[in-house]
Order: C-alpha cells, then structure tokens, then sequence
C-alpha cells in the first residue's frame, strides 16, 4: 500500500511541474512584443530558442547563473544576447582573450563593454564573475502612426508650412554655420536638399551592411536641409551620420551606444537620436551620460506609442525629449505623455527629403525631434558663446503656451516657437494669444466643472486692457485682460454645464481676443481659438480636441 502510494505521489508531483513548464511557457510567450513598437511576430524578442531558461531560472542550484537569467529575461530584450561591462579596459581585454562558449560580437574599449551571444543557456555559466550583464534591448524607429490608430479625427498636417509656422522668416540660409548636428540613425543618402559637402559619414556601426533606410535622410533634412520642398531649420549646420539602424529600422542598445559615442568624439554640438527601445539600457545610459560630459546636446524622439512613459534614450535626464503636435497646435494621439516630456513641436505630415530626391511627407515624433535640434543649432550659431544647454534654453523660454497652464505631460514645457526667440530683442511686437482651452475638472473641490482659458503674451511689448469672450451653448461671458508683460499667461475660468454636456454628448467654446485700438496685433490669427469636447470619464485624459473656426488661422 506504502508504494502504491508512492507512485501515486510521484505521478502527481511530476504532472504539477508539467503544469508549472508550460504554464510559464505561456507567461514567456504573452511577453514576446512587449511594448507598442517591439513587433509581436519579430524573434528578435523571442525565448522559444533557450526554451528551458524560464524554467533553468527557478530550479538552478547556481545562484549566481540564475541571477544573470533573471537579468537578461525581460520584455523587450534580445534573445541570445547580453551585455557584459567591466570596470576597467584591462577586465575587458582579458575577456575577450578567452570569451569562452561566449560569441563576442562586438566590444568597446571606452564603453569598457562587449555584446556576446550564446548558443545553450548553460552558456551563461561563461560570464565572468567581474562582468556585470544586462539585457540587450531591441532599439527601432518609432512605429509609423496613421489615421487608424495615432492620429485623431480633424488632425491639421503642416505639408511644406513647418517654418513658418515656427516664425521662421526671411533669409535663414547662415543658420547653423559652424554647428555640427549628428544623426544617429538610418544612415543620410545624398539629396539636393543638403548644401554641397554639408554631410559627412561619421561612421557605419553595422556588421552586415544593407540598404539604407530613408528615415535619416528625412530627419537630417527637417534640421538641415535647404530644399524648397524640404527646407530645415539650421541649412548651414555640418550634419555627420552614423548609421545604426537597418533597412528595416532596428539596431541594439549596443550599437545605440556606440553610436552616441562616435557621435560625440566626432566632436557633435547637436546629437538627434529619433529612434529608441523599450527598455533602460545602462550601455546606453553611460553613452549619454559621456556625451552630456564631454558638451554635447542630445534630442530624442519620444516614440509613438500613444501611451504614457518615454523611450530610451529621450527618457534619460540631460535628453531633450519631444512630442509632437499638429498645424492647430493640437497634441496628437500617438505621440507618448510623460511628465519629463520637455518640449513639443511639428509631426504630423511635414515635408521631408527621401532617397532618391524624393520630398515625402513625414509623420511621428521622429519628426518632430530634429525641428529642436536644427533650432539648437541656429541659435548656438548666432551667438557661438552659449552652449547647446542655453540655447536650448531660451527655446524653453519662448515656448508657446499649450494645454493646461504651465508643464503638462503632453506639451512639456510648451510648443516650439523659433520666431518668438529671433524677435525677443525687437520692441513694438505686440502680440497676445489665446494658448489654449483646457478642461481642469473640479480642481477647487466645491462640484463645478472648470474650462480654463489661457491667455498668453506672445510679443515683446506689454498689453494693456484686452478683452477675452467666451461663446458657449449657455451664453457669452466677456472678462479683462489687465496688464499681460511679455512671456505672462494668465488663465480665465468658466463654469461647464454638466447636465448640458451630457445630454448634448458634448459642448463647443469658441474664444475670441481684442487688443486695444491704439495697438497693432503682430499675429491676430492666434487671437481665436474654438474646441469642442465630451466630457471625459473618470479614467480619460481630460485634454480638449482644439481647432481654430472657420476663418483659420494657425497658432504659431
């Protein structure tokens, strides 16, 4: 009876730890593409090869290898890699003398790091006990947004209207003379967009060279370019490419790295990296730690995930990320929230050079990076005394006004405006603005829905005495403007009729500005602003769908 017994018990601890295998098989397998821009179906993400290493991880007796599995088993990261770092050249060096089972695939001396693969996850048992390894993570260009998912309904495109929309006028053809922009990317193609000699190859970081993807062809153009169909913002800057994505758009945090590092010691003022992972990488992070070091200014896409949270590397501290916005000023749908989003500018269908002397029309935050970099540039090229850091700035500075009042975690710091940087030392610029229309809630906690209104001086004057009205399905309310001193905000609240919205599945405000008659208004387009909206869930994002009336009009 003892034995039946046994075999009994035996029988069911065997058809448990069946359970727990494929049950955890599963787990691995919801894990694969994690993260809006890791492809589902791309098998660089996943862990069917090393199948055993979920399981190896919980019933090694090695402490120390499953310790290294557990780092390297996360979303996002590349099977059968890892990345190994030392503390000085010379762990390195005797590394990579005997790697073992390890396949060294690449290494770096100032990164004192090396990217290895391996075959068996008894591999791993190879690693030194002086390497520390971490995850090799997937890195990619943003996922292209479209009318399906990303851009919402009545969403603006700016076409070849970018420039202008920033305040850019007259002749910008000496901006950015004696900055160096580099484009950590697909690689640059020639187009007739760049100026004679203006790109250089700083370096391609790939071992199997393919066909070059157009994306840093269209990034480079948005800074730099000097095309009618493709003009950038800084057309005499120096760009430099390092290519360190494929045709395909996909690289690793190890080539990421190296490429912020080449860049660098390039001697780069502006580094545009309009691509990123899921994951934090710490190569990529000491990468950007050095090249902030050594004086160079990073800008980063924040990726188009829609969501909230930043891609790496815009979300380190010390990297300008940027979202992006549409001709009307509005957040658009894909492009990722944060609260340590910096700034937001142009992204949505702008005009953009492409292989092949192709003018296409480019859409993402990728986009909307360079427009910063190519500003950074023009500025420090003004003035070669200030850093990329003020430079940067005095964009903050003269940001326009958007969403709710002050930082938001969809406009940042505010909207991209280069004109407003290049007037600040002209008097007789009056030029107030509606900012924005934003739904605050019950922010004082006594049950009354708040509209918040924001008005802004946009110029370089005081404004005296202006009057703001305000249309909406329960009247016209009229307030005064005291004095608004160039770069204030000030914010009119009105009371939102709840039962009203509710029954009419939403409600339209339409706002209109007048500046004194003893003043001429620079910009009266940006003096009227209508938005209709549904008021929100408890869960929804409480941001107003904003667009101006029928007379138009832009909000630059």
């Amino acid at each position: 009876m003892n034995r039946v017994w046994y075999y009994l018990a035996s029988y069911i601890l065997i058809a448990l730890v069946a359970v727990f295998f494929f049950k955890r098989r599963d787990i691995m397998a919801a894990l694969q593409g994690f993260g809006p821009n890791v492809p589902k179906t791309s098998p660089a993400v996943s862990w069917e090869g090393p199948s055993n290493l979920p399981v190896l991880a919980e019933n090694s007796g090695d402490r120390r290898l499953r310790h290294v599995i557990g780092r390297l088993l996360v979303p996002g990261a590349i099977a059968y890699e890892a990345i190994l770092h030392f503390d000085s050249e010379q762990e390195l060096h005797d590394f990579l003398k005997n790697s073992g089972r390890l396949k060294v695939l690449a290494s770096n001396d100032r990164l004192k790091s090396a990217r290895v693969s391996y075959g068996e996850a008894a591999d791993l048992s190879d690693i030194p006990e002086n390497a520390d390894s971490a995850p090799n993570y997937l890195v990619q260009l943003p996922s292209p947004p479209n009318t399906d998912a990303g851009i919402q309904d009545g969403a603006v495109p700016f076409g070849n209207e970018s420039l202008s929309w920033l305040g850019v006028d007259g002749d910008i053809s000496q901006w950015g003379a004696g900055i160096t922009i580099a484009v950590v990317d697909t690689g640059v193609e020639a187009h007739p967009t760049f100026n004679e000699n203006q790109v250089s190859n700083g370096a391609d970081l790939l071992d199997a060279p393919s066909e070059v993807n157009g994306h840093g062809t269209a990034v480079a153009s948005v800074a730099a370019g000097n095309h009618p169909g493709a003009p950038g913002v800084a057309p005499a800057a120096d760009l430099l490419s390092f290519r360190v994505a494929d045709a395909d758009g996909n690289s690793d945090s190890f080539t990421l790295a190296e490429g912020i590092l080449a860049a660098t010691l390039a001697g780069s003022d502006v580094i545009n990296i309009s691509l990123g992972s899921t994951g934090d990488s710490s190569v990529v992070s000491d990468a950007v730690a050095y090249a902030l070091e050594q004086g160079s200014t990073i800008v980063a896409a924040a990726g188009n995930n829609g969501g909230e949270g930043l891609t790496y590397p815009a979300a380190y501290e010390g990297v300008i990320s940027v979202g992006s916005v549409d001709a009307l000023g509005q957040h658009l749908d894909f492009s990722n929230t944060s609260d340590d989003l910096d700034i937001a500018a142009p992204g949505y269908s702008v005009s953009a050079a492409w292989p092949g002397e192709q003018v296409i029309d480019f859409t993402g935050t990728s986009a909307s990076a360079p427009f910063v970099s190519g500003a950074i540039a023009a500025i420090q090229s003004w003035d070669s005394s200030l850093s990329g850091s003020e430079a940067y700035e005095q964009l903050l500075l003269h940001s326009n006004e958007a969403g709710a009042p002050g930082f938001d975690a969809q406009y940042g710091e505010g909207i991209l405006n280069v004109g407003r940087v290049t007037q600040q030392g002209e008097a007789g610029i009056y030029d107030a603005a509606v900012a924005s229309h934003h739904y605050a809630g019950d922010i004082a906690g006594n049950g009354r829905e708040i509209l918040q209104v924001l008005v802004e001086n946009r110029g370089t004057e005081i404004v005296y005495a202006s009057t703001l009205n305000i249309e909406s399905p329960t009247g016209t309310q009229q307030f005064t403007i005291g004095a608004l001193k160039p770069g204030d905000v000030v914010s009119r609240e009105v009371v939102v009729n709840t039962r009203l919205a509710n029954l009419q599945d939403g409600l339209s405000y339409d706002t209109m500005l007048t500046l004194p008659d003893s003043v001429t208004d620079r910009q009266p387009s940006n003096n009227q602003l209508s938005s209709n909206f549904s008021l929100p869930s408890v869960d929804e994002s409480t941001e107003l769908k904003s667009g101006f009336d029928e007379f138009g009009g832009d909000d630059s």
